[in-house]
């Protein structure tokens, strides 16, 4: 079983920069609204949200798996952007100050953007990559959105029909399929879950045994480590362990 940890000394903390780190969105800090009203609850949740998002895709990067997709932050994120170029569009740019805001303020809307433009693109490489695996997989055709089922159907279809009329009908009838499976070999591509991930623990969870192997390890808050994928899927699920 591949493992290793990482964890700051205690003498580290009084040099440790407590800044924004790259790459990991609970450190992050945002601030976003232009709403005259100053509604704070809105500012929030949206950046929750904007939070959340950017953790889920980073784990959607480095998890060999399609995960759960995220359709409420998703949707919601979209909503609030709505709203919030309206207001931006209402702002008047007379003074230098204001100016400089709206752009500010613009830019930080397009960072968003290109962060949920690059989770479904994420998610749309993965489906490409096992498309029938994730189609006939209950548990994973149940991790796809309304859009992203339509589009690996279409996909899986116009797939088939090239490899039909340009290679396939060539060859006898029993040799034709694409999804042949013998004993120990299969034409049905799948994610594989033994890949080896950087995590990083989220709160105490203590001894943890390691799955197909006798180690255990201690596992702390704030500790990141390299294990196998499968071994720590459910922790992740369960929203215990983020991935680096």
């Amino acid at each position: 079983m591949l493992a290793g940890s990482l964890s700051p000394s205690p003498d580290d903390d009084d040099h440790m920069d407590t800044g924004p780190t790259i790459g990991t969105a609970t450190d992050s800090t945002f601030t976003f609204s232009l709403n005259d009203d100053n509604d704070e609850d809105d500012t929030t949740y949206f950046n929750d949200d904007i939070r959340s998002l950017t953790q889920w895709w980073i784990n959607e990067r480095c998890a060999p798996e399609l995960l759960m997709y995220q359709a409420d932050l998703v949707e919601s994120l979209m909503e609030m952007m709505e709203a919030q170029a309206g207001i931006i569009e209402s702002k008047s740019s007379d003074t230098p100050d204001s100016a400089f805001l709206v752009v500010l303020y613009q830019q930080e809307m397009e960072r968003i953007k290109f962060i949920i433009r690059s989770y479904l693109r994420t998610r749309l490489a993965k489906i490409q990559r096992h498309t029938l695996h994730i189609l006939r997989e209950a548990e994973y055709r149940s991790r796809l959105s309304i859009d992203e089922i339509m589009f690996a159907e279409k996909y899986q279809e116009l797939l088939a029909h090239h490899f039909q009329k340009f290679a396939l009908e060539e060859l006898p009838d029993y040799l034709q399929r694409l999804d042949d499976t013998t004993e120990n070999l299969t034409m049905v591509s799948r994610p594989d879950l033994e890949d080896a991930v950087f995590c990083r623990i989220k709160e105490q969870i203590g001894v943890f045994q390691l799955e197909s192997s006798d180690e255990a390890i201690e596992m702390r808050p704030n500790n990141i480590y390299f294990l196998r994928y499968n071994a720590i899927r459910r922790l992740m699920e369960d929203g215990k362990v983020d991935l680096v």
